[in-house]
């Protein structure tokens, strides 16, 4: 029986996926040269005259590439390889085994990068929403759920500066809470924290009362 399409090398929304991780590479390269960079005619542009006739033109070139916005055009990307996705994996239901692990770690890989890109865009609100689903879809995969947790916090206190709206605000503050105090109750989410982060996670979850926290296995029902 042939993969589904979704699997397949060349589906379309792994293409996508991969111009997105590409993009933000590149992004990130030109971040670092220009951060290491005093000015622009000290970056090496020699060898791409071999590419575009002249160092001139290479400089040019450069500079374009330079004022781009990375991020703006990986998240455009990332967002289409995500609505590709869905769409590949519901034409491909009645193959697809419950609990599929690839079909499972590449939606998660998909929501983390939107995540995250939306962050880094200024909307941390919509970012929010995309890392949630990733966090939730990693529960068996405790190390994988600490780096999404970790970015979800930094996320929710993003949310927290720019949410005007009391209520609201009040939520996103009380689930917050309920997310650390989460983290140092599952024995191996816990394990991995670093001191700084068990005392901040315990400064904010010891906000709560005891009956708001769900017990795991509690006799008592």
């Amino acid at each position: 029986m042939p993969k589904p399409s979704y699997h397949q090398t060349a589906a379309p929304w792994k293409i996508y996926s991969e111009l997105a991780e590409a993009i933000m590479g590149l992004g990130a390269e030109m971040k670092r040269q220009k951060k290491e960079s005093s000015a622009a005619s000290d970056v090496d542009v020699e060898s791409l005259g071999n590419f575009v006739g002249s160092k001139a033109a290479g400089e040019a070139h450069l500079k374009k590439e330079s004022q781009r916005d990375h991020k703006g055009i990986a998240l455009e990307y990332i967002l289409h390889a995500l609505d590709l996705f869905e769409v590949a994996k519901n034409s491909a239901e009645p193959l697809i085994s419950i609990g599929d692990s690839k079909v499972t770690s590449a939606s998660v890989r998909l929501h983390y990068l939107a995540g995250r890109l939306l962050m880094s865009n200024d909307n941390p609100v919509g970012g929010a929403d995309h890392l949630k689903i990733a966090a939730d879809l990693t529960k068996n995969w405790p190390s994988l759920q600490l780096s999404i947790q970790r970015a979800l916090r930094v996320c929710e206190e993003r949310c927290l500066v720019i949410d005007d709206e009391q209520s609201s605000k009040s939520a996103r503050a009380e689930e917050s809470r309920i997310s650390c105090a989460k983290l140092l109750f599952e024995p191996e989410t816990c394990a991995m924290l670093t001191d700084k982060e068990i005392k901040q996670a315990q400064s904010k979850s010891w906000e709560l009362g005891c009956k708001d926290i769900v017990w795991k296995d509690d006799a008592s029902g």
